[in-house]
């Protein structure tokens, strides 16, 4: 039974960590996706101000 329990808890500690691991990988994933929607962002807010301040000027 004790052989039982310490296989048991072997996998309990494998599914923990591979959890553990694609949460972080998925986590990795979102934070690069939004990263690349700030940037992409600023780009036209960037752009639309320049617009802006072109058309006054005139």
């Amino acid at each position: 039974m004790d052989r039982f329990a310490a296989v048991a808890m072997d996998v309990l500690v494998w599914v923990v960590f591979v959890v553990l691991f694609v949460g972080a990988a998925l986590l990795v994933k979102v934070a690069a996706a939004l990263l690349v929607v700030l940037v992409v962002l600023a780009l036209a807010l960037g752009l639309t101000l320049r617009l802006l301040r072109r058309r006054r000027t005139r």
